[in-house]
């Protein structure tokens, strides 16, 4: 956070916990899956609290536009680390959503699979589609929103994206 992007050091993470580097290098062998374990805990907990607070979650919809939208809005929040993650200086954060894209999916399949279900039964979602692939889908579109070409349009450009491209495909 200090630095304000994820060029960071094993070195550095090691002095700020008091811990020698080889104690770091146990529990994360690469830079990459450190921020990968950040990434995934801050995933968990963002995504279990935006499932738990959709205005109406019986309505597939608003819930699917609401869940890509959050994360894009939460990483302008003002929040130190998302800040960081998601800096212009931030190389790092593709390769390490590239080998966490599987977790993610997880992670967001657990939270929203429940809904999911019930709007596949009440036939408000297309019947031929899969939790997994659903869940991909959302987390892809919130990754695109959040590329320098789109993250700092209007939040109504990216509402517009969601509907055109992402509802119109799952609900029916």
């Amino acid at each position: 956070m200090r630095r304000g992007d994820t060029q960071i050091r094993m070195a550095e993470v090691a002095d700020e916990a008091g811990v020698v580097r080889s104690t770091v290098y146990r529990y994360y062998p690469t830079r990459d899956e450190l921020l990968l374990g950040v990434v995934l805990r801050r995933i968990e907990t963002a995504v279990a609290r935006w499932v738990s607070g959709l205005t109406d979650p019986r309505d597939a919809a608003a819930s699917i536009r609401a869940l890509v939208l959050k994360p894009v809005a939460a990483v302008d929040d003002g929040d130190a680390v998302n800040q960081a993650l998601y800096a212009s200086e931030s190389t790092a954060l593709i390769p390490v959503l590239e080998l966490g894209a599987d977790a993610v999916a997880d992670i967001m399949a657990d939270h929203v699979g429940p809904l999911f279900r019930q709007w596949k039964a009440e036939g408000q979602i297309h019947e031929d589609l899969t939790l997994r692939e659903t869940v991909q889908w959302m987390s892809a579109a919130t990754s695109f929103l959040l590329t320098t070409t789109w993250r700092h349009r209007p939040a109504a450009a990216k509402r517009r994206f969601v509907d055109r491209y992402l509802i119109r495909a799952l609900v029916r």
